[in-house]
């Protein structure tokens, strides 16, 4: 099924990506709606993949992996629209993380796009990261949106709960289910009025030296 409803999407995806290139100068409404095409068609793919992330079970191919190659990937394939801005607070001196990378990029994309969804009007979006307990490494998205009603804390990693106007409720529980698949926790702080902060702690790769 996700093979399938995925073929039309790269068949439209496809098209948008020839007008651009044989219609360069393109009035700018032209331009925008096939901006709007292109968004609905990424948030089309990623309610497939998070079913298909909820409904099986994945190996995980665990890898050491730097936090920069990680947050890249992950912002490369979630990029936050033109009226976000990612304040990127991640120290070099940081260790290699043991995880699998397409999972985890996939768990800091719904983090990341849930950031983004919680600031329609805009505003910035603080990637962090830092060490936390002996052998472990926390990494943050913290938006400055409206936050989570406290009746709501205690369903947001329910399958199929959502606060959204649109979407199916799935990403949060895909980002647990994946992040303790790779040895890991994820946790969050909200407030109504103040925004969210999720943070996934992961294991590290420490350096030996002789």
């Amino acid at each position: 099924m996700g093979h399938e409803l995925r073929n039309p999407l790269g068949v439209i995806s496809n098209a948008v990506y020839f007008l651009r290139l044989i219609q360069p100068g393109a009035a700018d409404k032209v331009k925008e709606y096939l901006g709007v095409i292109e968004g609905q068609v990424r948030i089309a793919d990623k309610i497939i993949g998070d079913l298909l992330l909820y409904g099986r079970s994945r190996s995980v191919d665990l890898e050491h992996v730097s936090l920069a190659r990680l947050a890249d990937d992950a912002l490369a394939r979630f990029p936050p629209p033109a009226n976000v801005a990612i304040d990127r607070r991640l120290p070099d001196d940081l260790p290699s993380l043991h995880i699998d990378l397409q999972q985890m990029a996939q768990v800091l994309g719904n983090l990341l796009v849930n950031a983004y969804q919680a600031m329609p009007g805009g505003g910035e979006v603080i990637f962090s990261a830092q060490r936390a307990e002996a052998g472990w490494l926390a990494i943050s998205i913290q938006d400055h949106g409206e936050g989570i009603a406290s009746e709501n804390l205690a369903k947001v990693f329910e399958p199929l709960f959502s606060t959204k106007p649109r979407g199916i409720g799935l990403g949060l529980a895909v980002s647990r289910k994946l992040t303790e698949a790779n040895g890991g926790r994820i946790d969050f702080q909200s407030a109504v009025g103040a925004g969210s902060a999720f943070t996934i702690t992961l294991p590290i790769i420490e350096e030996v030296h002789p």
